[in-house]
């Protein structure tokens, strides 16, 4: 259902030159290599080959002849601009003849530079320099934000060609990657992978993307997540008003400026990264509060711990939560259906928290070979906190697993270390209440 792609690495840029004297492109290429070795420079002796050179391979900067005899310099960056893999973010025409005319329609084709032969290459090499040093202030401004995880990026286009090109981009940024092929493989990789944004075209089989988009933003499980329309369909304005009414957080046309693309992903990660923030303190404080009155209850201890158990493992998603006391006289599980820990596991894990006094958050205890794999061979990810008096005595431990690697967080730790406050809390208090029931009794 869900593929991950394998990563390749692209170069900081590719630069396509065409001229039908061999050579006289292969000269340039030659110069222009010099200036770094990020460029990768692909030759070219007329706009068939150059086409057939790049094929789907993104291009960043074109360098043209107007004259050339299978098509003219015009006509290669009109082609290129519905090129799959992305319409080069730079031309720069040479022409021998500066005839009238030909600057404007080089204006309405977005050629960043029209040049006059005779041109020396260094000329050239100077013209390409600053536009390298403007890619690379662009990208460094697309990076100057760096998320400490790995977004989840799914890809929704039945167009294997369309598919693979992006997953070369978005590996290349360090993307985890999902792909499906209709609407309906859409729908169940969202519900099972909850990816962090979707790359989403509107054609497609089974039902199509405006149908994915509904019943995205019909179930709250996933209706959160954001999505960008990337399309080839010539959509009117009432499709564009449509698709946003829907739901939509952006769209983007095909054949697309790379990084056009890239910024505008990065900036729907970015609010989405603050907004998952946003909801995770909800949630926190949602269970605080929760956990907080039932703290408050005048029940048995014992019932009090298995709703405050049942609480934070619901609260945090966890598969199963424990509450684990070294001498077992007092052991909680939440659901009940969970696996026991054995008696010495508790002590052992008891030691391990007691080595540094800090909470404890496996990310995958099978990769790391933690004993929880061999305890339960299902559970990946853990957080455990230790349950301490007021005098610092060790009155037990909680332990939350799952079975997905990476569900806990280090900032997690934060919302268990005060749910096991609360607990020992409440231990402290029952045992000052026995001992108070204790003394009377005796008297």
């Amino acid at each position: 259902m869900a593929t991950t792609t394998p990563s390749t690495k692209l170069p900081q840029a590719r630069i396509l030159i065409v001229d039908d004297h061999p050579g006289t492109a292969k000269t340039l290429g030659r110069a222009i290599s010099q200036l770094g070795p990020e460029i990768e420079v692909i030759s070219a002796v007329g706009g068939k080959d150059a086409m057939d050179q790049v094929k789907d391979l993104p291009v960043d900067l074109l360098i043209t002849d107007m004259m050339m005899p299978d098509m003219n310099g015009l006509e290669l960056i009109e082609r290129l601009r519905q090129h799959p893999g992305g319409r080069p973010s730079y031309n720069i025409l040479i022409t021998a003849y500066d005839v009238p005319g030909l600057r404007e329609m080089a204006q309405r084709l977005k050629v960043n530079e029209t040049l006059i032969k005779p041109i020396p290459p260094e000329r050239i090499c100077q013209v390409v320099s600053r536009i390298l040093e403007d890619m690379k202030k662009s990208q460094s401004s697309g990076q100057a934000y760096q998320p400490d995880t790995s977004f989840k990026i799914l890809v929704a286009d039945d167009m294997p060609d369309n598919a693979a090109l992006l997953a070369r981009y978005l590996n290349d940024k360090g993307y985890e990657l999902l792909l499906a092929s209709d609407g309906e493989e859409t729908l169940e990789v969202l519900r099972a992978e909850l990816p962090d944004l979707v790359l989403l075209d509107i054609n497609m089989p089974k039902k199509d993307g405006f149908s994915v988009l509904r019943e995205m933003r019909a179930d709250p499980e996933i209706s959160h997540i954001p999505v960008i329309i990337l399309t080839a369909a010539r959509l009117d304005s009432t499709d564009v008003q449509t698709g946003l009414n829907m739901g939509a957080d952006d769209y983007v046309m095909k054949p697309f400026d790379r990084r056009e693309l890239m910024a505008r992903i990065q900036t729907k990660l970015r609010v989405k990264s603050a907004e998952d923030n946003i909801r995770r303190r909800n949630k926190e404080l949602n269970v605080m509060l929760e956990i907080g009155n039932i703290s408050t209850l005048r029940r048995p201890l014992d019932e009090l711990l298995e709703a405050i158990l049942q609480a934070l493992v619901t609260g945090m998603e966890a598969g199963s939560g424990y509450i684990l006391n070294p001498d077992k006289s007092l052991q909680k599980v939440y659901p009940s259906s969970s696996p026991v820990i054995e008696n010495s596991r508790a002590n052992d894990l008891a030691l391990e928290l007691r080595k540094t006094d800090l909470p404890l958050i496996i990310q995958d205890a099978q990769a790391e070979g933690h004993w929880l794999a061999e305890w339960n061979e299902k559970v990946h990810s853990a957080a455990a906190v230790s349950l301490s008096d007021w005098n610092g005595g060790l009155l037990g431990v909680i332990l939350l697993t799952h079975e997905q690697p990476g569900h806990f967080k280090p900032e997690h730790t934060s919302l268990i270390q005060s749910v096991a406050n609360q607990i020992a809390v409440a231990m402290d208090r029952a045992g000052v209440y026995a001992a108070l029931q204790e003394e009377k009794f005796k008297a």
